[in-house]
């Protein structure tokens, strides 16, 4: 019998300060799920920008978008993408439930994850330097 105790996993870089802000997300646009996931990613989904939802274009080697799987806000920091929320509503949806007002508060509500992350990864990638 194998012991659970040496069984273990680590989520992505980010993933335990991005996890507090799904709770909020869900209540903010009424979703089915939410999580996070960190860059790069395997599927392409439309993605909330301000002022927008942007549908991706095809790229070889990925399987194509679809409504069906969620959209996703970015979570950055300055102009680098280090990760996302995939927001997956609760029905179909043609981007209908993410309203301009609801999409502009989930982008100022995740604003600082995207400094967050990347201050965590900074520190956990840092060597003492020996003189």
């Amino acid at each position: 019998m194998s012991s659970m105790s040496s069984c273990s996993w680590d989520p992505p870089t980010g993933g335990s300060i991005a996890e507090p802000f799904v709770p909020r997300l869900i209540a903010l646009f009424g979703l089915r799920a939410c999580w996070y996931e960190s860059f790069p990613f395997d599927v392409q989904l439309p993605r909330i920008e301000p002022g927008r939802i942007v549908l991706p274009a095809d790229e070889p080697g990925l399987a194509p978008w679809s409504l069906d799987l969620g959209i996703e806000l970015p979570v950055r920091h300055g102009l680098l993408t280090i990760g996302r929320y995939v927001l997956a509503p609760a029905s179909r949806t043609t981007g209908v439930v993410f309203t301009p007002a609801r999409r502009a508060d989930a982008i100022a509500l995740i604003s600082p994850v995207g400094s967050l992350i990347a201050a965590a990864m900074i520190a956990e990638t840092a060597t003492p330097q020996r003189h």
